[in-house]
């Protein structure tokens, strides 16, 4: 939640002439909006209400506390695609030396702790209010069991289309317990932003908000685990559900561009001493990222591993 400080520098742009005509062109949005699906802007409308009621009900931390929390250069961040059950339990342990992010339905997962929790796209934007509800409440029951998730920070998007984090404050399903930064999506753009200020790059999806974030939080190494592409398989699906052809087409955002954006965005943060990898040899990405070098016995220890990757490029 911006400060004092924060909120002056906002309304200081907003007095600005680029500044208005930002806020010109979002109100002229939101008329349109209004005019075309004027019960869409009326649940968007009553969602930010209840937002704006009762987020003060929780333990809001800014980027100067959440910096604070960065103990690791590491940042391993975790999809939920089968390849994650092929993981040894040392692999586990090597992996939670360093910093953990899931998104989606990682809380579903048994294996590791988790320190940073992206909460985006959780229920559809669209159906009964009741049924949305359903769905927020299946969510987080599922994160409010794991013990993985006590200590998790909720990074938690924000603003007036931001559906589902707006319903899990507004309604206070989400829990209490845990810190939660607020953050805003970029639509858009493809380039990772430079600054919390200006949002996080959604691109191609959710994963793309969570590199950003690795990369805004201060992580010189971000490995991707669980992001395999090839199909649509999740980790917690029994080997009945696994073994349906439904599941083997490609997932929806490969189709869409997204490897060779990742293969983009390696470039960029390689210009900046941040490198991207990922972790299954067989994903879609080992085409665009180098794979990083699973634990093995003999292996070097993940920070020598770095170390000497940094070194030869």
């Amino acid at each position: 939640m911006p400060g004092k400080t924060g909120i002056a520098t906002r309304l200081s742009k907003l007095a600005e002439p680029r500044g208005r005509s930002v806020a010109v062109q979002y109100a002229k949005r939101q008329l349109r909006e209004l005019g075309r699906q004027p019960s869409l802007f009326v649940r968007r409308l009553v969602d930010w209400t209840r937002f704006k009621s009762s987020v003060h009900e929780y333990q809001l931390i800014d980027e100067t506390e959440l910096r604070r929390h960065r103990t690791s250069d590491t940042m391993f961040v975790f999809g939920s695609g089968m390849s994650l059950k092929s993981l040894t339990d040392a692999e586990w342990r090597e992996i939670e030396r360093h910093h953990t992010l899931g998104f989606n339905w990682f809380p579903r997962q048994r294996f590791v702790r988790c320190d940073y929790h992206l909460i985006r796209e959780i229920a559809p934007g669209r159906g009964d209010d009741r049924t949305l509800r359903v769905q927020l409440e299946e969510y987080f029951d599922v994160l409010r069991a794991n013990p993985y998730y006590r200590d998790t920070i909720f990074l938690v998007q924000t603003g007036w289309r931001a559906v589902n984090g707006n319903q899990a404050i507004g309604l206070q399903i989400l829990p209490k317990t845990n810190r939660l930064f607020l953050w805003r999506t970029i639509i858009g753009r493809s380039e990772p932003s430079q600054s919390f200020s200006e949002g996080l790059t959604h691109a191609h999806g959710t994963l793309h908000e969570c590199v950003n974030f690795a990369f805004l939080l201060g992580c010189t190494t971000i490995v991707l685990v669980g992001v395999d592409l090839y199909d649509r398989r999740h980790f917690w699906q029994t080997p009945e559900e696994a073994a349906s052809p439904v599941w083997d087409e490609t997932h929806n955002t490969a189709r869409h561009g997204l490897v060779e954006l990742m293969g983009r965005w390696r470039v960029i943060f390689e210009e900046r001493g941040v490198h991207l990898y990922v972790y299954n040899q067989k994903s879609l990405l080992a085409g665009a990222l180098p794979v990083w070098p699973r634990l093995r016995p003999g292996t070097q220890r993940s920070e020598d591993v770095t170390r000497s990757s940094t070194a030869a490029s």
